[in-house]
């Protein structure tokens, strides 16, 4: 049986989602002879949804600084739990809820939502689905040196750009979320199966580079990157983003090693939770890079590139398959 708490949280659900009925839509790395790919364990997994793209720069989401109670509602709504003190505070699950009719996705971790759009992309084993986030992630993880930034610490910064994170952090190190890559980080080789939650929502997941690259070419390849590209926040390119299919890539740009952002304004980057390792023969020995791949956007092209885990990028999470 539902408890008192639980009963008026999924009274809160029926009347939010009644009233978005009613409401309708808001409107430079070297590739090395000796790189060698690491695979996660199992195949990957593909992806179906309902809901079609909403093209135009209005896909930075619903995300706003209202109270998150206003989005605690959710079908699973027996997984929260009533806090012991008398406090009025909420009590988050690991839930989420993706509302297809109004591509967006209501992550009950920290209250935030996300727009969403869908693409059919081709495969190997022929033509799928793929739900993308429409906004890169924007839930902090700090734990240890697993860390996400905004610029200077601004939440205004994230609130446009989303958080970026070090791999470590993208691929959830720190075991908050699943057991699966507790100890993922970035001086070291892990086992992932695919696919891999890592820090996203419950019911998705961290890309593969393989759903990258489909998602690439679906837009026309690598010299078509303005489709991808939002309508606005660019401000070095080639083209303008004409956003065809409402992913709404912004230039968030990278942290450095030593936590300094670089080519925010300019480029996008996005973490797959595929890695690498580089070995480099020296006289005195050799000497090992750990990289994981990313998506990359600067305006020109956008293709797939692998970088170093210590750096900090930008994340954007797929839906699982049903």
């Amino acid at each position: 049986m539902f408890s008192k708490f639980s009963f008026s949280v999924l009274a809160i659900s029926m009347a939010f989602l009644f009233n978005l009925s009613a409401c309708g839509d808001s409107g430079s790395n070297s590739n090395p002879e000796n790189l060698e790919e690491i695979d996660g364990k199992g195949n990957s997994s593909e992806n179906e949804g309902e809901s079609k793209g909403i093209p135009g720069d209005e896909q930075e989401g619903v995300e706003s600084s209202e109270s998150a109670e206003a989005y605690s509602s959710s079908s699973e709504a027996e997984e929260y739990t009533e806090p012991e003190s008398s406090s009025s505070e909420f009590v988050y699950a690991d839930s989420s809820y993706y509302y297809a009719e109004k591509n967006i996705l209501m992550d009950f971790r920290d209250g935030k939502t996300y727009r969403t759009t869908s693409v059919t992309v081709t495969t190997e084993e022929g033509d799928v689905t793929q739900v993308w986030m429409a906004k890169n992630l924007n839930l902090e993880y700090n734990e240890g040196s697993a860390k996400s930034f905004c610029r200077e610490d601004d939440p205004e910064d994230c609130m446009v750009y989303g958080r970026r994170y070090r791999w470590s952090a993208a691929m959830d190190s720190a075991g908050l979320y699943s057991e699966a890559t507790k100890g993922c980080g970035y001086d070291r080789l892990c086992e992932a199966t695919v696919p891999v939650r890592g820090i996203c929502p419950k019911g998705w997941h961290l890309p593969t580079a393989d759903e990258f690259k489909a998602l690439i070419e679906m837009a026309g390849g690598e010299d078509e990157a303005e489709k991808l590209m939002a309508t606005s926040g660019w401000e070095k390119r080639k083209v303008e983003g004409t956003d065809d299919y409402g992913f709404a890539a912004r230039p968030a740009g990278s942290w450095d090693r030593y936590e300094k952002p670089a080519d925010v304004g300019s480029f996008a980057y996005f973490w797959t939770m595929v890695q690498y390792v580089t070995s480099d023969d020296l006289v005195v020995g050799v000497t090992i890079s750990y990289e994981a791949g990313a998506m990359q956007i600067d305006g020109y092209d956008m293709k797939t590139y692998h970088y170093s885990k210590e750096k900090a990028l930008s994340v954007r999470c797929l839906k699982d398959s049903e």
